[in-house]
């Protein structure tokens, strides 16, 4: 059975096994010529299963929904890009992280301005 794949190494995926488990993991390895996946388990309804490497079908997986960091998870991973020596992924986290500071004063100075201002009436 040939299945076109989208998937690439390290996305983090949802779904079944072949026997039908529950598991979530990340991508290892992909055949786009056979439709399959090696998924590196973290989380699966068969406890053994846990930590190996096992293949299944494309089709039988979905991409982990990706959640919004705050500021805590954000300064952490900019840590890890810092130990691992990764420039990218540490200017992408640098960029996240001051757009989520900006956010937060940008409603405090708002705050603060218009209360300054009424002071002066």
């Amino acid at each position: 059975m040939q299945q076109k794949s989208n998937w690439k190494k390290g996305d983090w995926v949802k779904g079944r096994t072949v026997n039908g488990e529950l598991m979530h993991g990340f991508i290892v390895d992909c055949n786009q010529e056979e439709g399959t996946v090696k998924v590196h388990v973290v989380a699966c309804d068969r406890e053994t299963t846990v930590g190996r490497v096992i293949e299944t079908i494309g089709y039988l997986i979905k991409p982990l929904p990706e959640l919004p960091l705050n500021g805590q998870q954000l300064r952490s991973m900019t840590d890890l890009a810092l130990i691992t020596a990764d420039r990218d992924w540490f200017m992408q986290l640098s960029e996240q992280l001051s757009a989520a500071d900006d956010s937060k004063s940008g409603d405090g100075q708002a705050q603060a301005g218009s209360w300054y201002w009424s002071a002066q009436h």
